[in-house]
């Protein structure tokens, strides 16, 4: 096949972990790729009202990949009203075959959509979106319709775990329309962090002078009511009254840490550690040192941290709110992973507990998140190209066929 495939990604802003699959996708020879910024948000410093101060990403390999910022360069609020008008004569300069959009809400995006159905140009679709949350009923009734004709007019979707597929197939999409990508992370960050794993971990123990044999928990993002980071610290208290005693990394900041830190002076010989907003490229560090991850949040429809966490070989402790569990996903459950029902203090300690004084039980689960990790990071990273191509050219005659 000489003919190279032309993929526009339209999307908001540079995304820390998306940025290096994409400086991935440029290496493909089969491919041309562009990706088209609406704002420079988290290129440039930016106030992230949840983390509670300015950020940008360190990582985001721009220089790997063409890449364009509309919207004169400005930082623009990556909300539904983002747009950028110029992007239509883009695309029709650019001619791609494929167009990736990223979700519905945002204008962009469906200006995007609006294009390549004008153009006959195939779109695929990517979102986190899954239906493990309760669903309010009336919202639900007036936006089935809506998702069940807008769907029926994607090309494909490019899927990220079970409960994504899940809610796709709700709203009518045929599985033959799924590729599976999974969620990208930075690959070359956490290969190098994995093979380096014991260095990091030793650093990390010693500085906070945590002995070899103590568990190390961790849980990663901002401190807001419905990240439920408290939960772990309450299963903490808990077990200490059974004489079980731990260590937790809390990375992030936002608006709940005083009122938990508050709390976790509940504990005697427990310790909770607020580490406050810490840079992309150091969290491996800590989740080398992590004996189990846990993510107890309400609301996280796929989370980027567990996905990071597994493939530094972390066990997982994860509530049913969240959307990374299933027979083919980041988690699976009995593998590498527990599920407990969010909100469930006994539930969270009970498997907590469990898993904290089985060092097997624990060293098993490691090595079966690290050994699906790498799989799913394959596919974030090539093997899903090559699913597009064939998607998109007929093999015996490079003739363009039908999505």
């Amino acid at each position: 096949m000489d003919k190279k495939l032309r993929i526009a990604i339209v999307i908001s802003h540079p995304i820390q972990h998306f940025c290096p699959q994409y400086a991935s996708f440029a290496k493909d020879e089969s491919i041309e790729l562009k990706v088209f910024f609406a704002s420079t948000l988290g290129y440039k410093k930016y106030l992230d009202p949840n983390f509670g101060k300015e950020i940008s990403w360190n990582n985001l390999q721009l220089e790997a990949f063409n890449h364009e910022f509309l919207n004169n360069n400005e930082l623009l609020p990556a909300d539904k009203n983002i747009d950028a008008p110029e992007l239509n004569q883009k695309l029709f300069d650019f001619k791609p075959d494929v167009v990736i959009i990223y979700g519905y809400f945002q204008k962009l995006q469906r200006r995007a959509f609006r294009w390549a159905r004008k153009n006959d140009i195939p779109i695929a679709y990517i979102s986190d979106s899954e239906r493990n949350r309760d669903k309010k009923a009336l919202s639900e009734m007036v936006k089935y319709p809506f998702l069940y004709r807008f769907f029926s007019k994607i090309g494909f979707f490019l899927t990220v775990g079970d409960a994504n597929e899940a809610y796709y197939r709700h709203y009518g999409v045929a599985a033959q329309k799924f590729i599976r990508m999974h969620f990208p992370i930075d690959i070359a960050l956490y290969e190098e962090s994995y093979q380096n794993r014991e260095v990091l971990e030793k650093g990390i123990r010693t500085r906070f002078q945590i002995g070899e044999e103590e568990i190390v928990l961790s849980v990663v993002g901002k401190l807001v009511e419905w990240k439920r980071q408290n939960d772990i610290i309450e299963a903490m208290i808990q077990l200490e009254k059974e004489g079980v005693y731990m260590h937790l990394f809390v990375l992030g900041s936002g608006e709940m840490m005083e009122k938990w830190k508050e709390r976790s002076g509940q504990l005697s010989r427990s310790r909770v550690h607020f580490m406050g907003f810490v840079e992309p490229e150091k969290l491996p560090d800590f989740y080398a040192s992590t004996d189990i991850y846990i993510h107890p949040a309400s609301l996280e429809p796929h989370s980027l941290a567990i996905s990071e966490a597994i493939y530094m070989g972390c066990p997982v402790i994860l509530s049913n709110k969240c959307g990374s569990y299933g027979p083919t996903d980041d988690v699976q459950v009995d593998k590498n992973g527990l599920v407990y029902e969010c909100g469930n203090i006994s539930e969270l300690s009970l498997k907590l507990k469990m898993l904290s004084i089985d060092r097997e039980l624990r060293n098993r689960f490691g090595e079966y998140s690290h050994g699906i990790a790498t799989k799913f990071q394959d596919q974030a990273h090539s093997l899903v190209l090559k699913k597009i191509r064939q998607r998109a050219y007929n093999g015996e005659n490079n003739k363009k066929i039908l999505f």
